[in-house]
């Protein structure tokens, strides 16, 4: 399976690895210490994006994932999006935000170690990619990277979650800033559905306090679309439901109790602290997962 897995590696090199981590050069003497990371140490809390001069902090796409594993709750293939809609997304618009969707996805089928599947969706990224133009972002080291470290999911992950970092340098950097937008949108979106999904049915605190936690991040990325709003008819129903969705958010009561993180530089990790606690009601925790199911469902058909 290993080596199955290994020739198929280009097909991950033009979206969710062979841009991450750009700026990590490969240490042929530190290999081992480079690319064996404990998954627990792994920062899956924020991406920390520039737009328009104004930062933004989002949650990783993996954060979701990892807290849901974390809980040992069971891995649904049933809430992923099937490879086979791929053929569906014939738009800049579709394909962009389905790639961020598919990203979410891989993620979380690394995390569960559901080998078979990863290949799929591999393929379905890599034809996305082609189709939308940003397969120019390949990386040789980053090919390495993800060479040595196929079956190794807790590295994997430490270079997944990087994506959208690149993302945003290499869309900016080639004027193509709307379809970034939309891959970012795209991996919150399907993060979002996920720790919807298992807040509702395992009632598990730590997964509610996940969800309420998206309050905030939900406002960013609103006014990360907004300049977008009169673009097409496709952005502005977006960004409409995501502001219903925003709502509904305003209905949680949501603390934050900031500890300081531990850095840890000789890894290349932060070690998150800090928490958070959040009072909603079932009816309300129902309401939220219904609403992103539509707004996720009006994306994936």
């Amino acid at each position: 399976m290993l080596s199955k897995l290994v020739k198929i590696q280009q097909l991950f090199i033009f979206i969710l690895a062979s841009i991450v981590i750009i700026s990590c050069k490969p240490s042929s003497d530190k290999q081992e210490n480079e690319e064996r990371i404990p998954l627990r140490e792994i920062d899956t809390s924020t991406v920390l994006l520039k737009i328009n001069n104004t930062l933004f902090t989002l949650p990783s796409p993996y954060q979701a994932t990892y807290s849901i594993k974390n809980s040992n709750i069971a891995f649904k293939k049933s809430l992923l999006n099937p490879p086979d809609n791929v053929s569906n997304y014939t738009t800049n618009f579709k394909q962009a935000i389905n790639v961020g969707i598919y990203g979410t996805d891989l993620g979380y089928l690394n995390i569960y170690d559901q080998i078979p599947d990863v290949i799929s969706y591999f393929t379905v990224i890599k034809k996305l990619s082609q189709e939308l133009g940003i397969h120019n972002a390949i990386q040789v080291d980053i090919i390495d990277k993800i060479e040595r470290n196929i079956d190794n999911q807790d590295s994997l992950l430490y270079y997944l979650t990087g994506t959208y970092r690149q993302f945003d340098s290499y869309l900016k950097t080639n004027n193509r800033k709307d379809i970034g937008v939309l891959i970012i949108t795209g991996g919150w979106i399907e993060s979002l559905y996920i720790l919807s999904h298992a807040a509702v049915e395992s009632k598990n605190r730590q997964i509610i306090n996940r969800l309420g936690e998206q309050k905030h991040p939900l406002d960013n990325l609103i006014e990360i679309l907004s300049p977008y709003y009169y673009k097409s008819k496709d952005f502005s129903l977006l960004i409409d439901d995501l502001v219903d969705l925003a709502y509904e958010f305003d209905g949680i009561i949501y603390s934050y109790t900031y500890e300081k993180p531990e850095i840890h530089p000789e890894k290349k990790h932060t070690l998150v602290n800090s928490t958070s606690n959040v009072i909603i009601s079932e009816y309300h925790l129902k309401t939220i997962a219904n609403k992103i199911s539509s707004v996720r469902n009006k994306i994936i058909y």
